[in-house]
């Protein structure tokens, strides 16, 4: 076998495993699983996984990064699309929150109030912030430029947006809200976003 075969080899046995420990987070818990667990689910010894991966955690990132890996390219179509920057806005947050609320092995950490795997999920979340802000930023960035937002400080205004988000997220999904719900709280939140709360004369 060549070496380029060898590394896709490895690629997809990696992707295998990352596949079948995302089914087995979501089903057990990051706490409650194991890497017996997974092994198990993946009808191999425990040595394989070990190849591969070095702990449990470092399996779990894996797992959190192809999760964000395509919440990325739905957020790459709506930047790349010809909609209204308003609409973009809306899409972005509607998707970027609806994303959130069923990656469940992320926010199993959450459900399980286990101040330990708080810890880690801060870890993992502070490696996102920066791009989410990114991303952020262009839109307001374009939304200035068409003469449709009026932002005094792009940044800020970006952090504050990304803090609102992340803001909803556990108490949301701690109630386990209905996506109905959550659209409801979303579609407010924006509003007053681009509208205010207060009452224009």
């Amino acid at each position: 076998m060549t070496k380029d075969n060898n590394t896709l080899a490895h690629n997809d046995m990696r992707n295998t495993i990352v596949g079948i420990a995302s089914e087995v987070f979501a089903k057990f818990g990051f706490k409650k699983t194991t890497v017996d667990d997974i092994a198990q689910a993946l009808r191999k010894g425990k040595s394989s996984i070990y190849y591969y991966f070095s702990s449990k955690e470092d399996i779990f990132k894996a797992v959190v990064d192809k999760e964000a890996d395509a919440l990325r390219e739905k957020i790459n179509i709506i930047l790349n699309s010809d909609m209204g920057v308003v609409d973009k806005v809306k899409a972005y947050v509607n998707t970027r929150m609806q994303a959130v609320q069923v990656m469940a092995n992320y926010y199993t950490l959450v459900n399980e109030r286990d101040v330990n795997n708080l810890d880690l999920v801060e870890k993992l979340r502070a490696k996102y912030d920066t791009e989410e802000v990114s991303v952020i930023k262009t839109l307001l960035s374009e939304g200035v430029e068409q003469n449709v937002f009026y932002v005094k400080d792009i940044d800020l205004s970006a952090v504050v947006l990304l803090t609102a988000m992340k803001g909803l997220e556990v108490p949301l999904f701690l109630e386990h809200s209905r996506t109905d719900s959550l659209e409801t709280i979303l579609n407010d939140m924006l509003d007053m976003l681009f509208y205010g709360i207060v009452i224009r004369k």
